[in-house]
């Protein structure tokens, strides 16, 4: 049988991007339909008032020259034109919670440094978190970019710890156990499911070395979509996947919104697993396959605002600030629509004229799905007074409780722009607007892991919800995806070859 394609891809977010750009520079012909006008996924930008503003991509780490990241880009060219701007090495993040601030470093022994500041007395617990931090760390090959002859996630006893009772366990200090649990709002965190592997991996990733993009996040989208057609390969635009044909266990064809039907010897999705298995007819895949990927939990949603500043009014921060109201960080664990917003992540867009000042900033939390559910249903244009007033009371809300702690900002604020968990179903795809997908869980650790290969022979995932949410986990899963066909080991070895 004839093919149009090589490989097509559902999906343009990060990991169908590396897919396809890796598979490019192996020779395939690649075809990527993206849903939206614009391709790129969490890495999309919108303009406001000349003003750039990302979407999902607000810092990613593990960039220092020789770490992982790094030599990722460097492997697909995301070095070439594109700038980044490395994070305070004091502290890449503020933690404000119930009233006081501490501060993460870059560098474990800086952050050893820093948390023994804070808590003399518990130098054993912070040693011994650190230890079996980095003891995980090492256990993840993959993510040490380590060839291992195996195209499996390593799944080990870090898989069924449990993140919270970990950290409970060695110390019965209640403020740094709130400490040292304060990143989990970057991986939506739940308090009695989140493994350890992934609290340790997610860490270990920004602790290593924090940075931004400088400039438009979507500069990584362009770079990869430029390099898959240069090699041939197309990607198109306002083109959702609304059908999978199928037939004896394999993909035949997909169908567009438009009517376009396009063949491809294999295929992969970049889509979330449920939404998957909703472009395939009944009877097209196996049933107990797709009723595990529709019942796969997801972290909670968010809620944003994307904020444009006067001029010189608001000093630009190197580094985020967290907000926690109370003295519980594992916000997602503890969310309440009724006492909402009780929580804040707050960002600065670098500025490009190298002022003093911050023109862009970003406040981020959690929102449930449910809160704007009656509006899913209707046209994003068109969800008419309702939904504008929420938004608005909302964002004001947040505002407030962001002006506590900086009493500038309010006066500071030239316009504003609101994303809900509906602005996350219509641009990501997510079920219910989840902000990183599937939740891992660590009572049940295979059952919440996504293989690459599906029940059909030629449909594969990749993504976030694949290996590990974030910039290097997405990028670790198209490895694995591309692994089941050029070997992990040799796309590894290629990595790491262009890195010297």
């Amino acid at each position: 049988m004839s093919y149009q394609y090589d490989f097509i891809i559902i999906g343009s977010g990060l990991g169908g991007l590396l897919c396809g750009a890796l598979m490019a520079k192996h020779g395939m012909k690649i075809l990527i339909l993206e849903k939206n006008h614009q391709y790129g996924g969490s890495l999309q930008s919108y303009n406001r008032k000349g003003f750039y503003f990302g979407t999902g991509l607000h810092y990613l780490g593990d960039l220092d020259e020789g770490q992982p990241l790094h030599k990722i880009f460097k492997y697909f060219g995301l070095f070439d034109d594109i700038n980044y701007q490395r994070l305070d090495d004091t502290g890449f993040d503020v933690f404000n919670i119930g009233g006081n601030e501490y501060k993460f470093p870059i560098g474990w022994n800086s952050f050893r440094e820093k948390m023994v500041e804070y808590f003399p007395d518990e130098e054993p617990a912070i040693d011994g978190y650190i230890k079996e931090i980095q003891k995980v760390v090492e256990l993840q090959e993959l993510n040490l970019l380590n060839a291992n002859d195996n195209n499996e996630i390593n799944i080990n006893e870090y898989h069924t710890i449990n993140t919270w009772e970990f950290i409970r366990s060695l110390t019965s200090n209640k403020k740094l156990q709130q400490v040292l649990s304060a990143l989990n709002f970057v991986y939506g965190g739940v308090k009695s499911k989140s493994p350890l592997y992934v609290h340790a991996l997610i860490n270990n990733h920004y602790i290593s070395g924090a940075y931004r993009v400088i400039g438009r996040t979507s500069q990584i989208s362009e770079k990869l979509v430029s390099q898959i057609v240069d090699k041939g390969g197309e990607v198109i635009t306002n083109s959702a996947v609304v059908s999978i044909d199928t037939s004896d266990d394999l993909v035949k064809s997909v169908k567009t919104i438009k009517g376009d039907v396009f063949t491809a010897k294999n295929f992969i999705s970049n889509v979330h697993p449920s939404t998957t298995m909703s472009l395939i007819p009944d009877g097209g895949i196996k049933k107990s396959f797709r009723n595990r990927m529709n019942r796969t939990e997801n972290t909670l949603s968010a809620f944003a605002i994307n904020l444009v500043l006067k001029d010189n009014c608001f000093k630009y921060r190197n580094y985020n600030y967290n907000y926690y109201k109370g003295d519980d960080v594992w916000y997602a664990s503890n969310y309440n629509s009724d006492t909402w917003p009780e929580h804040y992540f707050m960002y600065c867009n670098v500025p490009q004229n190298g002022s003093e000042y911050a023109k862009c900033i970003g406040l981020l939390t959690h929102m449930e799905y449910a809160e704007v559910a009656k509006w899913k249903d209707i046209d994003s244009k068109k969800r008419g007074a309702g939904y504008k007033k929420f938004k608005e009371e909302k964002a004001q809300k947040l505002i407030e409780l962001a002006s506590k702690q900086f009493p500038e900002l309010k006066e500071s604020i030239d316009s504003y722009y609101v994303s809900t968990p509906l602005t996350y179903l219509d641009y990501l795809g997510s079920p219910k607007g989840s902000m990183y997908g599937t939740l891992r869980d660590h009572k049940n650790p295979l059952g919440s892991y996504i293989h690459p290969r599906t029940k059909l022979g030629n449909l594969f995932f990749t993504g976030q919800n694949l290996n590990l949410h974030g910039i290097l986990g997405v990028s670790l899963s198209a490895i694995i995806t591309c692994g089941e066909f050029f070997g992990k080991d040799n796309i590894l070895k290629e990595i790491n070859l262009d890195d010297n």
